[in-house]
């Protein structure tokens, strides 16, 4: 019973690391106290673990607070470059953006979320948050409901077991059977649309990325404002432009899908 309760200790302590870099990356220079309130610890114990990530610079006390250190862009580069999408994605990527006058990506799921592993570098404008790296939840975005639409009955499970399908913003689906009927009409259509489900204002297509054993590995798609993209599930006498959209962001996942089949 010792034994495991200091097991417990040692995973949780790991955690509230983790999150008071988690704090320190997505806040402008915190201060202790900020930390402290952010991640539910004392001052004190917010101090030892900032001691020890100073020691080897990780993290850096400059003027005005506290900012993450250097060493974390060569873990996040390696991280990034051995990724299996790494050097594949990235033309595709960029065209895709230049296509489409929009912001591009490629997602992939880790941990029962999605994560950002390429953000277009053209034309990329401010209203777009995202970063690569950034871990969200899957069903609230285009991106992770073309992945969710084609992985095993069991991934699926516990992908909304873990997130409780959270509500992200208005939008955001919160019901299993609203979801597993918008799973449906992708398998349908082979794309995703996600309006303003992530982030108000912004709204989504993205299609499935495959390897050559027909295995979804991530998905590549498009997002901009909800005015410029119009709802391609509408009943086609309804829509505008609504196919042509959806047609690059296809043909985008064919290529990435054909390129990594190669590998």
């Amino acid at each position: 019973m010792q034994t495991d309760h200091k097991e417990e200790k040692t995973i949780k302590s790991t955690r509230t690391a983790f999150d008071i870099i988690e704090v320190i990356a997505a806040r402008d220079r915190p201060s202790i106290t900020e930390i402290a309130d952010a991640v539910d610890c004392s001052r004190s114990t917010v101090h030892y673990h900032l001691r020890t990530l100073q020691r080897d610079n990780y993290v850096i006390r400059g003027e005005g607070g506290l900012r993450l250190g250097l060493r974390m862009a060569r873990l996040g580069n390696v991280a990034l470059r051995k990724h299996r999408l790494t050097g594949v994605v990235e033309q595709t990527t960029d065209d895709l953006a230049a296509e489409t006058d929009a912001v591009a990506h490629v997602a992939v799921e880790e941990g029962n979320n999605l994560v950002w592993l390429y953000k277009s570098t053209p034309g990329t404008r401010d209203d777009c948050p995202t970063e690569v790296g950034e871990a969200v939840d899957l069903h609230c975005t285009a991106y992770g409901q073309a992945i969710l639409a084609h992985v095993p009955a069991d991934v699926l499970e516990t992908v909304v077991a873990g997130s409780g399908l959270r509500e992200v913003t208005e939008q955001t689906l919160t019901s299993r059977a609203t979801l597993e009927e918008r799973l449906s009409t992708i398998r349908q259509l082979g794309f995703a649309y996600s309006p303003e489900e992530y982030r108000p204002g912004l709204s989504s297509i993205a299609a499935p990325i495959f390897d050559g054993r027909d295995e979804v590995v991530g998905s590549i798609g498009i997002t901009d404002t909800q005015s410029r993209i119009d709802d391609p599930y509408k009943h086609p006498k309804a829509r505008r432009f609504s196919d042509e959209l959806p047609g690059h962001v296809q043909k985008a996942a064919r290529i990435v899908s054909d390129h990594v089949a190669e590998l």
